[in-house]
């Protein structure tokens, strides 16, 4: 009885031992974590961006014009700031194209708008390489040329759109190594793009955005 108490005591002994010899390499591996979690994040961020619009229109009540998609680009600028280590706000300035090709009993024509666009976009970012993003997105139009394929006439069209187009822009965007990232956006239309001019229904624009980002500074 004597010998077992005698082996469990030292048996604890040296397990205390053993444990006391391992807080320092506990503690090492403690710091370290720390420090990687608090390592400084940049806070503004910058880059450059490309890519394609896949376009095209639509009235909020029953209509009697077929709208079909067609292809635009896009290309620009952005700059963000993160205001947490993992929300930031997003401001863009692009060149966008968008339009439709339209058909009713009477035209068969294509409507092809150039907007310079300010979407303005709260972005949240739970992990380095995925971020989230929706907010606001205020259009200029600059240019708004139409193809009849009846008699094969292009007009200029700028009498028949208002100057300013708002719509809400929400997406997805992966963030590539050597610092690409690919953004994929959808743009809803909110406000009348259409005068009434010559159609008598109101157009809203829409459009789903692909873009390459090449990140000149940041995250």
């Amino acid at each position: 009885m004597l010998t077992s108490l005698i082996f469990t005591f030292s048996s604890a002994n040296a397990q205390s031992r053993h444990f006391k010899n391992r807080q320092p390499e506990l503690c090492v591996y403690a710091n370290a974590q720390s420090r990687h979690f608090k390592k400084p994040q940049p806070k503004l961020g910058a880059g450059v961006k490309a890519g394609l619009n896949y376009t095209s229109q639509y009235t909020s009540s029953a209509s009697t014009v077929d709208f079909k998609n067609i292809i635009g680009i896009n290309v620009g600028a952005y700059c963000n700031y993160f205001l947490l280590y993992f929300l930031a706000i997003q401001p863009e300035l692009m060149l966008s194209g968008r339009g439709s090709h339209w058909k009713n009993q009477y035209y068969n024509a294509k409507d092809v708008l150039t907007y310079i666009d300010l979407p303005i976009l709260i972005k949240y970012q739970p992990v380095k390489l995925f971020n989230i993003h929706a907010g606001p997105q205020f259009g200029y139009l600059v240019s708004a040329m139409q193809t009849d394929f009846g008699n094969n006439l292009k007009t200029n069209i700028m009498d028949y759109y208002y100057k300013f187009d708002l719509g809400l822009a929400f997406g997805v965007e992966a963030n590539f190594p050597l610092n690409f990232n690919l953004t994929v956006r959808y743009v809803l239309g909110l406000n009348t793009a259409t005068t009434g001019s010559q159609y008598t229904e109101a157009w809203k624009n829409k459009f789903l955005q692909i873009s390459l980002v090449y990140r000149l500074l940041g995250r």
